[in-house]
């Protein structure tokens, strides 16, 4: 079986939306076509429309050239909903997920799949140029015209094109390497004429904006066997909350790795959090055949601007009316197109860990929620407790003002009397 073609991946996602699906599923339209004119599509997967649910989104296809990445997500959707329609669990290897985990899963929370962000890209790779990166924008300050090899110049990296750090050479330390290029005829790694200039990107950043409660989110990619956590422009550190992204005074400091002079803030609540779901995702990988992901900073891949998991965690920072998002790029494999057979084992190994993902997450809200309830029972016990003092305390008084009130009822009958009684001895004497 070879790889999904652009067509066969939004025809799985139409079948994976019509029924017996749709009582769960919604196909969602993305607003911004392509720039060969191509429509993009995405699914959210969730029984329940609750409020409090919690959004996980994942998102394949960015690099054209990593055919792998969609028919992951594409075989993440099938079997997740094959298996909760049938009410079965799912094995891999040798991970299983029982009956009780998919529909967990599914009834919990909010998944968003776009597993095609770059169909131009993805369709110009698999035809003509098999190493293709970028997406096919022609438009100035692109041409097709030009370019070493020949045709460089059209393109830009989605993946370089999100409003995280994009103007580089403002923030970044000129000795630093980005692995990013402001030459629209670079080959691999131009990123755009300005942030979100491209459709691509826009329609991934409309997930994000459309969806409020996305919390978690996944970039699919290949290839490295790594799971990369924020952040992705240099060290993370934890102890000095003004040294971060926002912050001008580190301008041209930032993406030299192992200096002093600039480290990415990362509250240590977070990083703990990033590190931990990282190795959750990591032994759900791992637990198929025995293949090791390395879980590390995004930066010790290399220092990048612009990229999706960067953006996405640092939206709440930007607008803190936005969802905390915890981001990753996955690296899945060890070449971009491995040949097929191997392409389906790293599907169920992805599949797995990505089961696992979600899982966790579910388990998360479980012990906030339960945190929660034994935060309102304690908060319960202590009003209890103020209404039983104040009930007592009112009864004090009222016994306080009876008794009050009762001598003083007995002081003016005794002065009552007393008046009487020299009254009534004046006039004897009288």
């Amino acid at each position: 079986m070879p790889y999904l073609n652009i067509d066969e991946v939004e025809t799985a996602l139409e079948v994976a939306t019509s029924a017996p699906y749709n009582t769960f599923t919604q196909l969602i339209t993305l607003p911004n076509l392509s720039w060969e004119g191509r429509q993009c599509h995405a699914i959210k997967i969730a029984n329940g429309n609750n409020s409090g649910r919690p959004g996980v989104y994942f998102l394949g296809g960015v690099h054209a050239r990593e055919w792998g990445s969609s028919d992951i997500l594409i075989n993440f959707i099938e079997q997740v909903e094959q298996a909760y329609i049938a009410n079965t669990g799912l094995t891999f290897g040798n991970k299983s997920f029982s009956v009780s985990d998919i529909q967990t899963i599914v009834n919990t929370l909010d998944i968003i799949v776009f597993p095609q962000a770059n169909p131009d890209g993805r369709y110009h790779s698999m035809t003509s140029d098999v190493m293709w990166r970028k997406n096919r924008r022609i438009r100035p300050p692109n041409s097709n015209l030009g370019g070493n090899p020949p045709g460089s110049c059209v393109g830009v990296d989605i993946n370089r094109n999100y409003d995280f750090l994009w103007d580089f050479p403002t923030y970044f330390s000129p000795s630093a390497s980005t692995n990013t290029s402001t030459d629209p005829c670079e080959y691999e790694v131009y990123h755009g004429s300005s942030a979100f200039s491209e459709p691509e990107s826009k329609n991934a950043k409309w997930i994000f904006d459309t969806f409020h409660n996305i919390g978690f989110f996944i970039d699919l990619h290949s290839y490295s066997e790594d799971i990369l956590y924020s952040w992705g422009d240099d060290d993370d550190q934890t102890n000095n909350p003004t040294m971060n992204f926002q912050n001008p005074s580190y301008n041209h400091k930032r993406g030299i790795l192992g200096d002093s002079a600039y480290k990415e803030y990362i509250p240590s609540s977070d990083l703990s959090l990033a590190i931990d779901l990282a190795n959750t995702f990591h032994d759900g990988i791992q637990s198929v055949r025995g293949t090791t992901y390395t879980v590390k900073s995004a930066a010790n891949l290399y220092p990048t601007a612009g990229t999706s998991d960067d953006y996405a965690y640092s939206r709440h920072f930007v607008d803190n009316t936005k969802e905390k998002v915890i981001a990753y790029t996955l690296e899945w494999g060890k070449e971009f197109q491995p040949p097929y057979a191997e392409m389906q084992n790293i599907m169920q190994e992805i599949t797995s860990g990505l089961l696992a993902f979600c899982l966790w997450v579910c388990n998360s809200l479980k012990l906030q929620l339960n945190r929660l309830a034994r935060r309102v029972e304690s908060l319960q016990s202590q009003v209890k407790q103020l209404q039983e003092i104040t009930s007592l305390g009112r009864r004090r008084k009222a016994t306080s003002v009876r008794a009050r009130s009762s001598g003083s009822n007995r002081m003016k009958t005794k002065k009552k009397t007393t008046i009487t009684r020299r009254r009534t001895g004046r006039t004897k004497k009288k």
